[in-house]
């Protein structure tokens, strides 16, 4: 499973994929992210049937079917350039995105308890996370190397990261073939029905609620930083050979909060410290319509991504603890459709913004991010 979480994670397409669409295929903003608010639709759609996949035919097959699917939809990508090749490319991917998704780690946690190592499963479950950041941190770099040499002329090499990554992706399909998965006894579970009692709950909940929109708002709107902060690089002179670079290191300086949490909190105290991770990024943001210089645009992608990273365990922790048990996985489900449908929402409306101004996109996403802080602002008796 580290393998296959490694391959599954080698994206060397991650890096320059708003250079392939922009330069390669000729789309606008607006079409790529009609594109990704299709990805993320048939997300919601196809979240019952694949999790029937998981829960009745076995983790295992859900995980084999995923890595096959997926390697389909990235290939799509590298090796049609037509811009409604890519909406079936979206709809593969979709259906290898939620087979993936909760079937690895779920299969991990059963194997942890039929060996009784349930009890050490944080440090299994750790390892697992630090190999696909490994795929992560080793796919970025190379996938920009590869799109900024000279094998091929650019940007013919753009569509050569999607190939490779493909490649690797269908390594993962054999991998998982090699799976033992332990026998289980569970009903199947109706997902769709799940997220929405779980809506209910979370607007129930005074103080749920709080930390669900608070999640889930400020996590949509710095979540965009993970799509432009390429445009952003080219803009002031930044070659796509470092493109990856950025990513990996973003990704890293992500890993050192994460790391130095209980100090960060010890320094500024956690309504602070929450307070502070959700109106910094929305001032970067605004602050990119005014400076528009290679150091200032370096410091907002870290400081943007880094802190929108580090607070999702904080506030899932804080969620977690406001939930009955009987009521977790509903909830939690809940909590994740709602950021879904927000970013679903966003799509199109940041990609027309983009095309007018991608200046005016990031002051937009600015206020957009303050108003949320201050709406829905974590204090003191929230939190204990």
């Amino acid at each position: 499973m580290y393998l296959v979480n490694f391959l599954k994670n080698l994206q060397f397409f991650g890096a320059v994929a708003i250079p392939f669409f922009l330069e390669w295929a000729k789309i606008s903003y607006t079409r790529i992210f009609i594109l990704e608010a299709f990805f993320m639709f048939w997300i919601f759609v196809l979240e019952i049937p694949t999790g029937v996949i998981a829960d009745k035919y076995g983790r295992k097959v859900s995980i084999v079917l995923g890595g096959l699917f997926s390697a389909i939809s990235i290939s799509i990508f590298g090796l049609i350039n037509n811009y409604w090749a890519f909406f079936l490319a979206e709809f593969i991917g979709a259906i290898g995105f939620i087979l993936l998704s909760g079937a690895d780690k779920a299969l991990i946690y059963d194997s942890l308890i039929q060996t009784k190592k349930d009890k050490d499963a944080k440090v299994f479950l750790s390892r697992y996370e630090s190999a696909g950041t490994l795929g992560i941190l080793i796919g970025f770099p190379l996938g920009s190397l590869i799109a900024g040499s000279s094998f091929l002329p650019y940007p013919k090499t753009l569509p050569l990261t999607f190939i490779i990554s493909g490649i690797f992706l269908l390594l993962t399909f054999f991998v998982a073939l090699t799976l033992t998965e332990p026998k289980r006894k569970e009903k199947v579970k109706d997902f769709f029905k799940e997220g929405i009692d779980g809506f209910k709950y979370i607007f129930k909940q005074k103080k749920l609620r709080i930390f669900a929109l608070n999640f889930a708002l400020i996590s949509a709107t710095t979540f965009f930083m993970f799509w432009f902060y390429q445009s952003l690089a080219g803009v002031v002179g930044i070659d796509v050979k470092y493109n990856g670079f950025i990513g990996a290191g973003f990704n890293l300086f992500s890993m050192l909060l994460l790391l130095n949490i209980g100090k960060i909190e010890k320094l500024f105290g956690m309504k602070n410290m929450l307070f502070y991770s959700a109106i910094i990024p929305g001032l970067f943001f605004i602050g990119l319509f005014f400076f528009r210089n290679v150091y200032f645009v370096l410091v907002s992608i870290f400081i943007i991504t880094g802190l929108k990273i580090m607070r999702s365990p904080i506030l899932s922790d804080f969620m977690n603890k406001h939930i009955e048990s009987r009521n977790r996985a509903t909830v939690l489900s809940g909590v994740s459709m709602l950021e879904k449908i927000i970013v679903m929402i966003l799509y199109p409306i940041i990609g027309l913004l983009a095309d007018f101004s991608l200046w005016a996109t990031f002051l937009f996403l600015g206020i957009a991010t303050l108003i949320f802080s201050l709406m829905n602002r974590i204090e003191s008796e929230h939190i204990e």
